[in-house]
């Protein structure tokens, strides 16, 4: 029986890997107008990160962007650091604010149910995490206080738009967190996991009203018993449609609405778990708590879904569809990567057999996607002392893949060699750039196991990481020879079972009497010493001698209990030398015993085959890897990475710790602003920061020179024609270049609905765009540049075309069918409105005329009579 140290001691090591996992889940051209206030850090490639979120709190302080007031509410007044705030999970920018979607601790809850199925209690594990954690990993004490805020990037001005509880179908609804934002048509879309009622939360930023604009039925009882995850997070923008992903009694779907304003019921489903041929796991008990439907983007006018597919206790990577909608109004997914047997060209994760789920980005025309290693199998594994699926994540760290608008695949960060691509296409700093988004002497690129999120901006894209190493440190710092699941009284008894038996070999009994009556009874009454040569003999010496000396290394590397009974480990006293010479001997050990198990009695080889087996010695040949791994974890290289590329290929390093603070183990979010690229990080310890990204270019936003308000008439008045000039804008580019202009929200096609002006005036909306408007109607134009502010403007569509008036009708003037003739003759011989105008003309004074000789012959004839 485990002793009570021990005991308290597994609690610990257990607790640290089911928080590790759990935090897990949850988951250049850039410059800054008017520069807000806060911590700078010089950064890689040029780059200055100033840190905008508690400007006046250092690295390793706390933040979480808002407060909390001495009752436990967030407040965006003076208080203290919310640090309970550990991840900026969505984000969204619009003008000068940048919108997060927070999610506060979510390790409560899973430790409460931990503590239930262990037989002990939260309190306890949380005093266990305190120690393991020396007091900096914040833990939850049972509230909620995810939020929804706005923080703007160039004053650091933070707003609490939404608290935690919602409104919704007459009930109080707990937000557990918002994992996805978009803008739409003016308004801005968060994605929140709210249990047993996830849904789609709409504001309007010029008021920052809210309101649930869909939400799903809530789980049945079935469903519930699944375990069905809530936690959704697809959203895009396609054509003219808002698509999001949800989950319901049938599995992950997806909807779709042109007016989401207008609520539940404008929206469509478009996707079935069926049509997504049962992949996505939607099970919190399935790998990354059932992610389901990952993400989601629009690449070439197609849907692109990324997925989540391995099964509870089954390791299986992502999927990849395409989905598009048929002239019928109907949708079609193929997948492009999954099981060959469905068609996928690709097989899971393109052979990658730990990327568990993907994320998408579009850039110069490719589709980019990160690999994402799901660590829901490797950590729980952990938690029992089973390292392989660890080690085998770490020894494979995560990919970059692109594809082009043809859907052709290459491999931009990886190993070579691979099955489908060769060598990977990218590189880093110089240097080919391997799997970890780092260069093959960097051995820390072997810690990150996301590409968390992707960003394209300002003609880069920006790619971020997930550094695995500030959590699984301590599950190796607190492990060591202790993880074959010995006590040191079972050391000390099997000991001395071979010390008896050696005695027993030798035929010297004079010492028999010290030896335990557990271990006499244990030893064959047979003499073995006819039986056993002096090879024998010294390898049984040999074999006493290394379990000996394993047994001094563990009680000279373990120190005292501390006050909660829990014995821990120093860092520093116990080495990975220390470990690697531990398994050396164990190595040996083993071989030893192999050699010469026939010639021991079954009393010793029972005891020893429950952990002095080959299974044991290779996990812990793991264990010895994943610590290898992790010394690279400097303070230098622990932290989330952040690379940008200008071309797609060739890659440079921003940041490879956090910005400087090691605890940013994730970089979550980005957003685009007026004042220009911000991200927000995941941070379980002191709560996430904001930080705004600059290379030392100052961003100054383009304006328009002439009013936002133009009338387009589609006569031209002074040729007397149809208007065939456009309608000319006018900008101050103010160094910026033009990225999209929209029509009522439709993206317009540069050189055939509109050109920017040579002279670099402005921009020109053609003729033939406007001329194809309704006359009468007033477009809402929007020209969005490559940083800085977008532009506004409305256009009215008139027609001055002179009509065409009609002569009253007379029977005796059969004049009408000649003008209508004469109309079409001279229309067919001459072009635009002034045809138009000089045969109505001539029309009428050809009727004229008839009229006047018909006159005539009515007098003559009334004379004759």
């Amino acid at each position: 029986m485990q002793s009570a140290k021990t005991h308290h001691h597994s609690i610990a090591t257990a607790a640290v890997a089911l928080v590790a996992a759990c935090s897990m889940l949850l988951p250049a051209g850039v410059a800054s107008a008017a520069q807000a206030p806060g911590l700078s850090v010089k950064q890689g490639a040029g780059y200055t990160a100033t840190k905008i979120s508690h400007p006046n709190a250092g690295l390793g302080e706390n933040d979480g962007i808002v407060n909390v007031d001495a009752n436990g509410t967030p407040t965006a007044a003076d208080a203290d650091a919310d640090r309970g705030q550990n991840y900026s999970w969505a984000s969204v920018g619009y003008g000068d604010w940048m919108y997060v979607g927070t999610c506060y601790s979510a390790m409560g809850s899973t430790l409460k149910l931990m503590a239930s199925k262990m037989g002990t209690t939260y309190s306890k594990l949380k005093a266990a995490l305190d120690v393991a954690f020396n007091g900096e990993l914040f833990l939850d004490n049972g509230e909620n206080r995810s939020l929804l805020l706005k923080i703007n990037t160039a004053t650091g001005e933070v707003k609490i738009v939404a608290m935690p509880v919602q409104k919704s179908l007459g009930d109080d609804i707990n937000v557990n967190g918002y994992r996805a934002a978009i803008e739409f048509h003016d308004k801005l879309y968060f994605s929140a996991a709210a249990t047993g009622k996830p849904y789609l939360l709409e504001v309007d930023p010029a008021t920052d009203a809210t309101k649930i604009v869909y939400q799903s039925s809530p789980l049945s009882p079935a469903a519930q018993k699944k375990g069905y995850s809530v936690g959704i997070r697809g959203l895009a923008v396609l054509g003219n449609q808002l698509v999001a992903s949800m989950i319901g009694d049938d599995g992950a779907y997806i909807v779709a609405s042109s007016d989401p304003s207008q609520g539940k019921d404008s929206f469509k489903v478009i996707a079935t778990q069926k049509d997504l041929l049962d992949y996505p796991a939607c099970s919190y008990a399935d790998n990354i708590f059932g992610g389901a439907i990952w993400d989601m983007t629009v690449f070439n006018g197609k849907l692109y879904i990324s997925v989540v597919t391995g099964r509870a206790g089954t390791k299986q990577s992502f999927a990849l569809f395409r989905g598009e909608q048929t002239n019928d109004g109907s949708w079609k997914y193929t997948p492009l990567v999954g099981s060959p047997k469905d068609g996928a060209r690709y097989d899971y994760g393109f052979g990658a057999t730990r990327s568990g789920a993907a994320n998408l980005v579009v850039y110069k025309n490719h589709l980019y996607i990160g690999g994402y290693n799901d660590p829901m199998v490797a950590l729980p594994d952990a938690l029992k002392g089973k390292f392989e699926n660890l080690y085998n994540d770490m020894a494979n760290p995560v990919n970059l893949w692109r594809m082009d608008a043809d859907e052709n695949f290459e491999l931009v960060a990886g190993e070579d060699n691979n099955k489908y691509f060769g060598n990977p296409i990218g590189t880093i700093d110089g240097e080919t750039m391997r799997a970890g988004l780092a260069a093959e002497s960097d051995t820390s690129r072997h810690l990150n196991q996301y590409v968390w999120r992707m960003q394209s901006y300002d003609g880069k894209m920006y790619a971020g990481t997930f550094d695995i190493s500030d959590l699984s440190y301590p599950v190796t710092q607190f492990a060591n020879g202790d993880i074959l699941h010995r006590t040191p009284e079972q050391w000390k008894k099997q000991i001395e079972y071979i010390k008896k038996f050696l005695e027993e070999i030798k035929g010297d009994g004079s010492s028999s009497a010290n030896a335990s009556a557990d271990a006499k009874a244990g030893i064959a009454t047979q003499s073995a010493e006819s039986d056993a040569s002096n090879g024998e003999i010294a390898k049984l010496e040999r074999m006493e001698s290394l379990m000996g000396s394993m047994q001094e290394d563990l009680n000279a590397k373990q120190t005292d209990a501390n006050a909660d009974g829990i014995a821990t480990l120093s860092a520093d006293s116990y080495t990975l030398e220390d470990r690697i010479r531990f398994q050396t001997m164990l190595e040996e050990l083993l071989k030893i015993y192999e050699s010469i198990k026939p010639m021991l009695p079954d009393s010793v080889t029972s005891e020893l085959d429950k952990w002095l087996n080959q299974e044991n010695v290779d996990n812990f040949g793991y264990f010895v890897n994943v610590c290898k791994y992790l010394r690279s974890a400097t303070s230098d290289k622990r932290g989330c990475d952040l690379v940008v590329t200008a071309d797609g290929v060739n890659f440079q390093t921003i940041t490879r710790n956090g910005f400087g603070d090691n605890n940013n183990h994730g970089l979550r979010v980005f957003a685009v602003t007026d004042s220009g690229l911000s991200v927000g990080t995941a941070n379980p310890y002191h709560g996430t920061q904001i930080w705004n990204l600059n290379d030392g270019t100052t961003v100054t936003s383009a304006t328009l020179s002439a009013g936002n308000a133009f009338t387009y008439d589609k006569y031209d008045a002074a040729s007397k024609r149809q208007n065939s000039a456009g309608l000319n804008v006018g900008i101050n580019f103010n160094g910026n270049t033009v990225s999209d202009v929209q029509y009522d929200y439709a993206s317009l096609t540069a050189g055939k609905d509109y050109v920017v002006n040579a002279d670099g005036s402005g921009i020109s909306l053609t003729s033939t765009f406007l001329n194809a408007q309704k006359t009468g109607s007033t477009g809402s134009v929007t020209v969005f540049f490559n940083r800085g502010a977008r532009v506004k403007f409305t256009v009215t569509i008139t027609d001055g075309t002179p009509s065409t008036p009609q002569p009253s009708p007379s029977p005796a003037a059969p004049s009408k069918p000649a003008a209508d003739k004469a109309d079409k003759t001279s229309a067919g011989k001459t072009d635009g409105t002034t045809a138009n105008t000089g045969s109505a003309v001539f029309g009428v004074a050809f009727a004229a005329a008839v009229l006047v000789l018909a006159a005539g012959v009515m007098l003559k004839l009334r004379r004759r009579d």
